[in-house]
């Protein structure tokens, strides 16, 4: 992918921390793309509790294997970033065409960024706009 801003979504994210995942090598060669240049990769403030939640439902909720990947993803030195009014607007569209509020705010904050939204979620990724999607099954650094 070749934007100038990715924003990375939470389902890839979650891919590197289980071996089991489909697309887990995809993921972590979006791993060493975020650590090899952070600046172009951003995430919305909601990424990491959606990130915990994740985590700990696949982990059988142990705390320890949470912490430890989150504070793997937070060295990483992804930018947090929020929705402006307008971003807010575009988030209450994606959401009305069938996108959750989780999945309409990182495609808003990608339409407000001038980038994509990469993300291994083919089913949310099959309402969104061509020009505002990378798919992880697609990734190239």
């Amino acid at each position: 992918m070749d934007s100038a801003v990715t924003v990375l979504d939470t389902s890839v994210v979650v891919k590197w921390f289980f071996t089991d995942e489909p697309l887990r090598r995809e993921a972590l060669a979006v791993r060493q793309a975020v650590a090899d240049d952070p600046r172009r990769f951003v995430v919305p403030h909601l990424f990491y509790s959606e990130l915990i939640h994740v985590l700990a439902r696949k982990s059988g909720s142990d705390t320890d294997f949470v912490k430890r990947a989150l504070d793997l993803v937070m060295r990483l030195g992804l930018a947090t970033l929020g929705l402006s009014e307008q971003g807010f607007a575009s988030c209450s569209t994606w959401c009305c065409k069938g996108l959750s509020g989780y999945d309409a705010t990182f495609v808003a904050l990608a339409s407000e960024c001038d980038g994509i939204w990469l993300t291994a979620d083919e089913r949310a990724a099959r309402v969104v706009s061509p020009d505002l999607l990378g798919n992880l099954s697609d990734w190239t650094s």
